[in-house]
């Protein structure tokens, strides 16, 4: 009795410590710790039990926010269907204006509106037939994200720290 308990104390700790630092070579040495001290039938529910719950909170913290998964569909709408007319980073072209400059910075509702139904006498289609209300509020995300500033050029996913996925400012967007 003494054994089972000491020996699932031990792996208790080993577990914490394995959490801790998240390293492969520790979690190795915790599995092999655990098979030769023979550890019964709960020990291994116990070690199994701690693994899952590491393994959720690291995929949780590995989980991209929702704000980034919005910004970078709307930066994948933006290269399907605004590019060409608005330019790659939304800067504009001689065919349509920037829309990241601050000073003519729509509200949602406007943007949604002019996207949906277009402006025919300045030469913008509607996009309500390719665009439902979701992939346009995304590509206004997007938008906002470049003209806010809190978006360099290029892929979301390729401009965040070490060249990985952007993370959103905390508090952007305001609402």
């Amino acid at each position: 009795m003494i054994r089972v308990i000491g020996g699932a104390a031990v792996l208790f700790l080993m577990v914490v410590a394995w959490s801790v630092r998240d390293g492969a070579a520790l979690q190795a040495n915790v599995l092999a710790s655990a098979q030769a001290s023979g550890a019964d039938q709960p020990s291994l529910r116990l070690r199994r039990s701690a693994e899952a719950s590491a393994q959720a909170e690291a995929s949780a913290k590995a989980a991209p926010s929702e704000t980034y998964v919005d910004v970078y569909n709307g930066w994948k709408w933006w290269h399907v269907y605004c590019y060409r007319c608005h330019g790659v980073d939304a800067v504009g072209t001689t065919n349509a204006p920037s829309l990241t400059d601050p000073t003519k910075k729509l509200t949602r509702a406007a943007f949604l509106r002019v996207v949906r139904n277009g402006v025919p006498d300045k030469g913008m289609q509607a996009w309500d037939k390719l665009l439902d209300d979701k992939q346009i509020a995304q590509i206004y995300l997007y938008v906002q994200a470049r003209t806010d500033k809190v978006l360099p050029p290029g892929r979301p996913d390729e401009t965040g720290p070490n060249g990985g996925a952007w993370v959103p400012p905390g508090g952007w967007p305001r609402r």
